[in-house]
């Protein structure tokens, strides 16, 4: 299966929360993520959203840049321990000295950053850019920004799709990608990006025209094709919400 960093429908309890609702989940996880220094409870939330993948039909091994992201948190997690010097003393291994203190940051600093671009991978994995634009739009967003938004994500895999055809097009005809210089850096740069203009200003324009033909912008309002149905687990995704920033709320009095 081809490795995937896009929305990708199903059938599941994540894929039909409401958009907004799930926005509002990216805030609360991130700022929990920030808010709480637990590395306990971020290696947790490291935990649940991993199983949460096959859950919503992911598997890990489709994710895209998930090795990236793994070998990224362990360098900052081995970074902190290292080099972190407050605290008091726990080990030490030749020179290095590891102190209690390093241990808690390269935990909490590794996990956060993983629930961080985990959750967002769920985000994205399970939101219909479509549907996440049209229930801004219904929320107040003028319809004119939620369509350049719908736009400009849909342009986003037709690019990566043109650039890849221009750059094996090039290596068909013979050109080395490696750069010698800054000169032939340049020269491989403009030869690659000027058929990506070239191809940008096309769809641009067949954009323009064909919303220019549907009168794009004639009314102050817009009507919608699909309504979303109500769905119950919206409630309690809600309340549980709700709950949770109750608890972190709870949590950060407590410190102070």
């Amino acid at each position: 299966m081809k490795r995937v960093l896009g929305y990708q429908p199903g059938v599941s309890i994540f894929h039909r929360l409401h958009p907004l609702l799930k926005v509002a989940w990216l805030v609360f996880i991130t700022a929990a993520a920030f808010l709480i220094h637990s590395p306990a409870v971020n290696i947790l939330a490291v935990l649940v959203m991993l199983a949460v993948f096959p859950a919503v039909g992911i598997r890990w091994d489709d994710l895209r840049g998930l090795r990236v992201l793994i070998f990224t948190a362990l360098l900052i997690t081995c970074l902190q321990i290292l080099f972190w010097k407050e605290g008091e003393l726990a080990a030490q291994l030749g020179r290095i000295r590891i102190t209690d203190q390093g241990l808690f940051r390269g935990f909490y600093l590794g996990a956060r950053f993983m629930v961080v671009v985990l959750i967002s991978y769920l985000f994205v994995l399970t939101t219909s850019p479509n549907q996440l634009a049209y229930a801004m739009m219904r929320a107040g967003l003028p319809y004119r920004l939620g369509f350049t938004f719908v736009t400009a994500l849909r342009m986003i895999p037709i690019f990566e799709q043109e650039a890849l055809t221009v750059y094996r097009a090039g290596q068909a005809r013979g050109v080395s990608y490696r750069p010698r210089g800054l000169r032939d850096l340049w020269e491989k740069l403009a030869g690659f990006i000027l058929p990506m203009l070239v191809s940008g200003m096309s769809k641009v324009d067949a954009l323009s025209i064909s919303m220019e033909g549907r009168c794009f912008g004639m009314h102050r309002s817009r009507t919608y094709f699909k309504v979303r149905e109500p769905f119950s687990g919206d409630l309690w995704a809600g309340l549980i919400l709700l709950m949770g920033i109750a608890a972190v709320i709870l949590v950060k009095l407590w410190e102070v």
